[in-house]
Order: structure tokens, then C-alpha cells, then sequence
């Protein structure tokens, strides 16, 4: 039939809701694919509607603005619940189209046990998914800060190691950093890594600062090393957990609470979260429970081999249920909206889970934790890497600014870290294809961020200022570039982005389904031409040109942004 046809390919009621909406309402999540002969357009104002009964009539609706034959649309519809506190019988909603010389066939499906409370088992706390808030903010800073940042090194090249690992590095003769061989000759036998403690001074640490910095580099959340595996924790804990804090111990600050503190006077709308090792290298107590590179147990000193005690370490009777859940207990009560796990193993998430979002949803507020805390979480968590296809499932690349360390690297050049071009086009990459990026910076121990970490990032946030709305809230394209290396696709319910990771070429060919129709003003985002009409045409191939005049390609940096409105 002449005309455009639509139908659900699936649907999935999530547990999230609009950032600033009453949290009763729940988004659920469409897939569309127009399998008409013609093209959905704004004005047919096509609308998606989501319908339940039984527990009095729930709707809520989406918009399709646009949509050629054969593309696919992920359409967010918004249902507000009645005021109860647990949805758990059998509740089928119903999906239905509505607009000017459309057609479309019903969907049915289950939305049972929205809204019921969290439970600790496993069925219960997988409901949860990452938030909306967390899906649209694309861009986070990570920061790797303890002691490991008073000797600073990892080495340099193909030598390189993370710096955070020093102390376990220091026990390993055949580490390919050859921090064993750099510890001697700089500190000598005696010293051992605990005593980097008293040197942790953070004289220059200025958190209002900081998160000024991430604000300016265009971040909307920071995940800040609030324990590493070196069990040295920057924030306050109760005296029978442990007192090797940065509050019981050098510098006697809460270092977490003060970034908190100042992100939420000075950057309100910056999400704020913590990373949290599991493990400890060398508790005593976490050897009953240790494996691999986190055996627990008292460390012994590299040289001497004599035992080592554990400084500001208390006896517990059980690591994971006395240390690991008072610990993020404490986190969760400081305010995190982020539990960045690491390590996962032995642990206490689930019960520490269910209470933590079941606190969260009765405040109003949206919580995520990643797939490293002992079970799959919201999202996963590629170190260093980064995935090679468009993902249902979200995801974020964690990586430093520094070629192979998140700690401070005194061995690092200035020329050797992330500038913002490299930075800019990986978070390009990574936005087309569902993921956010959580890019690292080793701060130094007196707590100053290198001038040249700050210089890139604020670099990065410039250009982001100019094309954010080709990156913030925006979802991937159904379908991945064909246009080889250098191309990449957002897209919104009002636009459709195409960036091109390098200055493009007089004539760019798109050659992918993309939802270009005749009549469509091609615009530049960003650099000194935004705004600026250039000419589009499709040809007989099929294919979309763009062509671009030498004056809009040297009107940008980075990453060049065209945009498609609807």
C-alpha cells in the first residue's frame, strides 16, 4: 500500500524516568520500522501511544517526526502510574499509531512490576537499568587519586604500567614497569609503600576547582577514586570499619565530601559518583576471600621480605559483610548517584543494591552502578578499549588522558597525553554507538591538575559548547556508517546528525540510510559557519551528497557536525 506502515519491533518498560518529571512516571522504550512505501513527516504527526488497564487507564504518547521506508526508530514514551507503591500483577499495555495517512497494526506487551520495591535476588535487582539522566549525558570525568600519587610512576613507552598499581608493581621483580628496580634506587630498601601516606599532603587540592574544570570541559558527572586496591579510603568511616582513611590518617580531610560539597554549591546539575575496589590488596582480613592479584593478607616488603603491617587497619570478623557493605553504605549516604565498582568477586551487592535504589526512587532520584560490582549492573565497562558496533545495552569507555595510566605518571610527556582532537573524535565514536566516555586524570599529590590535562580539556569543552546538540541526549542510528572510518551518526527526534571525524571532503557521499528527503536545509553545527545552509542533492546511486565549501571546512576543528532537521 502507498503509504507509510508501521510496526513495533519491540517494546521494553524500563525502570527509568525524564530527569525533573515525577518519578512515578516510567519510560517505555519503542522500536519502530516504517515497512511502507512512503516517508513518516512531521506533518502527519504521527504519534505512539502506550495504553494499560487494571489498575485504572495508564497512557502516555511519542512522536515520530520522521521516518523513510525501511528505517528504524527508538521512540521514548512516557506513562505516569497512579500513587502506589507496587505494580505487580499481570499488567499488558497495548501500543497503537496514530497520524495523517499512516497505518499500523497493535502491539501487545507486559509492564508488570513497575514501580514494585527492589528486593536482594538477582530477578529483582536486574529490573534496573541506567537512567535517563545517565544515557544522556555522554561525557564523564574519572579521576584516580591516592598515595600511588606520591611516588607517581609507571614507567614510560612500552614499559608503561598504571601508576595506581605501584605498591603491587613494587612486588613483582618481573613487572614490565620495573617499579621494584625504580623503588630501590629512589627510596631505597626501608621505605615502603604506607609511608607514601604522611607525603599525601593535598596542600593545593582546591575541589571548587575541579569541578569547575570538568563544567568548562563540557563533563555532566565525575567518578572520583573514593577507595583504590590499595584500601586507602579519601573519604570518613566508622572507627570499627577502618581508620585508614584520609580522615583518620594524612591529610585529615574527607576529600570525597569536600568534591561533593563543592559540586553541589557550584555545579548543581553535575551528577556526581564514586570508584570503589571491592578488594584490598593486602587486608588481612580479605584473605579467606582472595584470588589472583587481590590475595589479602599482610604485604611484606619487597626487600627485606619481613611482613608489613597494615597501617589504620581494624580486625573485622568478615571483610565483605563488616568492611566492603559499610563502605558503600557510607558512599550511598553521601549522596553518590554513581557506584563505579571494580574488581567485582566475593560481595555484599545485592543487599547493599536493593536498599540503596529503593532510598534512591523514595527521594525522587536516579541511581546507576556499573557491571563491576559483583553482578551484570546497568551498563558495561570497557578499559582502554572501546566497542566496534552500535549496542542495545549502554556502555561507557574508561580510559586515561595518559597513554596507559589513570594515576598520575610522572614519566608521562606533555606531548604523550589525549589532546582534545583525539579525545573529541573517541567521543564521537563512542556516543554513534550507544556508550559514553569517562576520560581520567591522575591528579598530582599535592592535588594541582598538570596544566596540560586542563588545557585539552578545556579545549574539548569548547568544541562541545558549539556542538552539543549533536552529542548530549541524543541516540545512536539504527544502523552503523558504511562510509568507512571517518564517518559517524547521532540522531534526536528532531534531527538527524552526520559527523565526519576529520576535515570532510568539497563533496561528502553518504551512501548509509539516512532520513535525508527533498527540500531538507543541511546546516553546519558549530565552528565559525554555524548555522550555515550547505547544498545536499540525492543522486541516481542513491546515494546523499553533501557539498561543502572550502570556507565552511576551514571553519572547524576536531570533528566536523551537518545536520539534517526534521
Amino acid at each position: 500500500m502507498d503509504r507509510a506502515i508501521l510496526r513495533v519491533e519491540s517494546a521494553r518498560a524500563t525502570e527509568s524516568w525524564p530527569e525533573g518529571l515525577n518519578n512515578k512516571t516510567r519510560i517505555i522504550q519503542v522500536v519502530v520500522t516504517n515497512i511502507g512505501q512512503k516517508t513518516v513527516i512531521r506533518s502527519q504527526k504521527v504519534r505512539v501511544t502506550v495504553r494499560a488497564e487494571g489498575i485504572g487507564m495508564l497512557k502516555g504518547y511519542g512522536y515520530i517526526n520522521r521516518l523513510l521506508p525501511g528505517d528504524q526508530a527508538t521512540v521514548d514514551v512516557g506513562v505516569v502510574f497512579p500513587d502506589i507503591t507496587d505494580v505487580q500483577k499481570n499488567l499488558q499495555a497495548h501500543i497503537y499509531f496514530s497520524g495523517e495517512g499512516i497505518g499500523g497494526t497493535e502491539y501487545n506487551f507486559n509492564m508488570s512490576r513497575l514501580l514494585s520495591e527492589y528486593r536482594p535476588d538477582f530477578p529483582s535487582i536486574y529490573r534496573h537499568g541506567s537512567p535517563s539522566w545517565f544515557n544522556d549525558a555522554k561525557f564523564g570525568i574519572f579521576i584516580h587519586w591516592g598515595p600511588y600519587a606520591v611516588p607517581g610512576w609507571g614507567n614510560s613507552g612500552k614499559k608503561e604500567s598504571y601508576a595506581e598499581w605501584y605498591w603491587w608493581n613494587m612486588q613483582d621483580p618481573t613487572a614490565k614497569d620495573e617499579t621494584m628496580a625504580y623503588h630501590k634506587r629512589t627510596y631505597g630498601e626501608n621505605v615502603v609503600y604506607d609511608d607514601f601516606i604522611s607525603n599525601f599532603t593535598v596542600k593545593n587540592y582546591n575541589p571548587v576547582d575541579w569541578v569547575n574544570l570538568f563544567n568548562e570541559s563540557g563533563a555532566k558527572y565525575f567518578v572520583l577514586t573514593a577507595k583504590h586496591h590499595d584500601g586507602y579510603s579519601l573519604y570518613d568511616l566508622p572507627a570499627n570499619v577502618s581508620k585508614r582513611t584520609s580522615v583518620a590518617m594524612t591529610p585529615h580531610r574527607n576529600l570525597v565530601k569536600e568534591l561533593f560539597d563543592a559540586a553541589a554549591k557550584h555545579q548543581p546539575k553535575m551528577k556526581r559518583g564514586v570508584y570503589f575496589s571491592l578488594p584490598e590488596w593486602f587486608h588481612p582480613d580479605y584473605k579467606k576471600y582472595g584470588f589472583g592479584n587481590w590475595p589479602g593478607g599482610n604485604a611484606t616488603n619487597t626487600y627485606t621480605k619481613k611482613s608489613l603491617p597494615y597501617a589504620g587497619y581494624v580486625p573485622v570478623k568478615d571483610y565483605l559483610s563488616d568492611v566492603v557493605g559499610p563502605s558503600m553504605q557510607t558512599l550511598a549516604n553521601m549522596g553518590t548517584d554513581i557506584m563505579w565498582c571494580d574488581i567485582g568477586g566475593p560481595n555484599v551487592t545485592l543487599e547493599f543494591a536493593s536498599n540503596w535504589y529503593n532510598k534512591a526512587n523514595s527521594e525522587g532520584r536516579q541511581v546507576v552502578m556499573n557491571n563491576r560490582c559483583g553482578f551484570p549492573g546497568d551498563y558495561d565497562t570497557p578499559e582502554y578499549a572501546r566497542l566496534k558496533s552500535v549496542q542495545r545495552r549502554k556502555w561507557e569507555t574508561n580510559l586515561g588522558m595518559d597513554p596507559y595510566s589513570y594515576g598520575f605518571n610522572s614519566a608521562t610527556k606533555d606531548s604523550d597525553y589525549m589532546n582534545a582532537t583525539s579525545i573529541v573524535r573517541l567521543l564521537v565514536d563512542i556516543v554513534s554507538k550507544n556508550g559514553n566516555l569517562l576520560l581520567d586524570i591522575g591528579p598530582k599529590a599535592d592535588g594541582t591538575i598538570i596544566e596540560i590535562m586542563k588545557l585539552h580539556l578545556t579545549n574539548v569543552g569548547k568544541w562541545l559548547s558549539e556542538h552539543g546538540e549533536a552529542i548530549y541526549g541524543t541516540k545512536p542510528w539504527f544502523v552503523a556508517s558504511e562510509e568507512g572510518a571517518n564517518v559517524r551518526f547521532t540522531t534526536t527526534s528532531e534531527a538527524f546528525y552526520i559527523h565526519h571525524l576529520d576535515k570532510p571532503p568539497r563533496d561528502l557521499r553518504i551512501k548509509s540510510s539516512i532520513p535525508w528527503i527533498q527540500g531538507d536545509n543541511v546546516t553546519v553545527v558549530g565552528g565559525r559557519k554555524n548555522g550555515t545552509v550547505v547544498p545536499s542533492v540525492r543522486i541516481s546511486t542513491g546515494e546523499v551528497v553533501i557539498m561543502i565549501p572550502p570556507d565552511v571546512i576551514e571553519a572547524d576543528r576536531y570533528t566536523w557536525v551537518f545536520k539534517i532537521p526534521y
